[in-house]
């Protein structure tokens, strides 16, 4: 074993066993959902009629009619289908956020639906019908009954898929480019297939109806519906046993555990619960109704669960490599535990360290508002240089009235190049850049306001010559990176901050153009997103190392008559 920041780590072996499960189910997933999204490409392409229909069928389906996608297909949702049940039988307790308890449930109801719409089209494609594949489907689904199970069945799978799909890409720390692909997709692409089905089902309809297209076509012959209505009940009630067993299984366990000691996890207050061993203190909280704060889900994807363990810590097991490395970054101390991931086998006390949102604080569900999201963005500081002393030669109330139109010169500019001003402290601002963009657009971004400002800054000063007696000088610090992007505040009032070094290193920046006498300290990977050259600029390459990191960060510092060429 070893340790990081005094927190032990398990052995490798049973961590690379939980990853490779859980990779095996993302790819799976990421199979079946190409697989289903070609079904919803074809049915959307109905809106140009039959034939565009079935020319997108057969472009979408050809790589899983012949091996080896059809046994890519096969094994996929077989490996998806019992990862998915093996998911279910571990979970310590079902109580769990609503949107994990949606794609469970949509999960086992899935193969329900699914069994009937696979042997039905099987079937109808065995028969030699001479009529093409797409429109000899729909006429066997175009009835009230059949119409309205498949409808059910898109919505089922292509919300299960969705979800899960957004579950992966929160933990990889999307950027809103890709946030707001995902959301685009998720209903554009159902909606319009839902249209290119009932359009092509009313064609096929009407074909039937005026005797274009025989009326045979609507059923299967008595044989084949035998055949297919065995096969789909076989199916249904493998799929129903499979299910039954893994909650009898569950049950099994759950009454075992019953005969031997429980553990019981005690709180502040004299609250305790007591649960099966190898429970996490995360859902002993959930179970026990103790609000318990978790940001990223439970999913060790922040350190908001985290705990101090007042009692029973000789007894807990070394945690995780992945634990261990974000205690150490928040340099917790020893003691300091994830509740997501502590799972104790004896009696233990805890303490959380951060308070809960209470529901009656939640205005709205809004994740921007309730903890934020993870993504990269730019952030811009700019600081009056001298403040103090001017401060000392003018009244507070001309003071405020000098802040003032600093501050409406500062927040404009950022706001004419896309920004959000953020925080007005002393005379300090901080802009935010990429919420609901990408990391390049972003950069270009707060260049142009850093020109701007610059500009709009020269037309403030000539407004206060005579009563300053000398210009305002600012310095601007410019930095990109990974943050936590959130609305922050209480009840009404809130605005968009961003927590995190980050934010840190942008202000470190804007601190070191008093050290190389320049108007804006830029870093190089926002430059370089930017598409801006340093030469170009006249810029001057700086090697610095910032508190808290270890690797030293590449920075430009660019003059003032450079900086008013940036929204050129």
């Amino acid at each position: 074993m070893t340790t990081l920041h005094g927190h032990p780590t398990i052995p490798a072996a049973r961590l690379r066993h939980s990853r490779l499960l859980r990779r095996l189910r993302g790819l799976s997933g990421a199979v079946l959902l190409v697989f289903v999204t070609g079904h919803l490409i074809a049915h959307a392409s109905g809106l140009f009629g039959i034939g565009a229909a079935q020319m997108m069928l057969d472009i979408t389906m050809a790589p899983w009619i012949r091996a080896p996608g059809a046994q890519l297909l096969t094994t996929a949702f077989l490996v998806h289908a019992a990862l998915g049940l093996y998911a279910l039988y571990s979970r310590r307790s079902l109580r769990m956020p609503w949107t994990e308890m949606l794609q469970l449930v949509l999960g086992l109801a899935m193969p329900l639906l699914l069994a009937a719409h696979v042997v039905g089209v099987e079937a109808a494609l065995d028969e030699q019908t001479g009529i093409d594949s797409y429109t000899r489907i729909m006429a066997i689904l175009w009835t009230p009954t059949g119409a309205l199970r498949q409808i059910i069945l898109m919505g089922i799978v292509w919300a299960h898929g969705m979800i899960g799909l957004g579950f992966w890409m929160k933990a990889r720390s999307a950027g809103p480019l890709w946030i707001n692909a995902w959301r685009l997709l998720s209903w554009l692409l159902p909606l319009t297939a839902l249209l290119g089905f009932i359009d092509t089902g009313r064609s096929v309809a009407s074909l039937i109806q005026v005797g274009v297209l025989p009326a045979s076509l609507t059923g299967l012959s008595p044989d084949a519906f035998a055949r297919a209505h065995e096969t789909e009940a076989w199916m249904v009630n493998g799929w129903v046993a499979l299910v039954a067993l893994t909650f009898a299984l569950r049950g099994a366990v759950y009454l075992a555990s019953l005969r031997h000691d429980r553990v019981t996890v005690s709180y502040p207050g004299g609250r305790s619960v007591r649960v099966r061993p190898g429970t996490s203190v995360l859902e002993a909280s959930r179970l026990g109704g103790i609000s318990h704060a978790a940001v990223c889900g439970g999913r060790g994807r922040c350190s908001t669960c985290r705990v101090e363990v007042t009692r029973g810590g000789e007894y807990l097991k070394p945690a995780d490599a992945d634990e261990a490395a974000l205690l150490k970054k928040i340099r917790a101390p020893d003691g300091v535990r994830l509740a997501c991931r502590l799972r104790p086998d004896h009696a233990l006390t805890v303490q959380p360290l951060l308070r809960a949102h209470t529901p009656s604080h939640r205005l709205t569900t809004d994740p921007m508002v309730h903890g934020g999201r993870e993504q990269k963005v730019v952030i811009l500081f700019t600081d009056i240089r001298g403040s103090t002393a001017i401060a000392e030669q003018r009244p507070p109330y001309d003071i405020m009235f000098l802040l003032e139109r600093y501050f409406e010169t500062i927040g404009g500019a950022v706001e004419a190049a896309g920004g959000t001003p953020n925080a007005f402290v002393g005379d300090e601002v901080m802009a935010i850049f990429g919420a609901d963009e990408s990391f390049e657009e972003a950069a270009a971004h707060a260049l142009r306001a850093a020109g701007e400002i610059a500009h709009r800054l020269d037309v403030l000063n000539q407004s206060l010559t005579r009563d300053l007696g000398q210009p305002l000088r600012i310095g601007i610090g410019i930095h990109g990176g990974a943050a936590v992007v959130g609305r922050l505040g209480y009840g009404e009032t809130r605005m968009l901050t961003a927590v995190g070094d980050t934010v840190h290193v942008a202000r470190r920046l804007e601190e070191l153009t008093k050290a190389h006498a320049c108007l804006l300290v830029v870093s190089d990977d926002v430059l370089t997103a930017a598409g801006k050259s340093p030469q170009a600029l006249n810029a001057t390459r700086h090697e610095i190392t910032v508190r808290g990191r270890t690797e030293p960060l590449s920075v430009h510092a660019v003059p003032a008559d450079a900086v008013r060429r940036l929204n050129d």
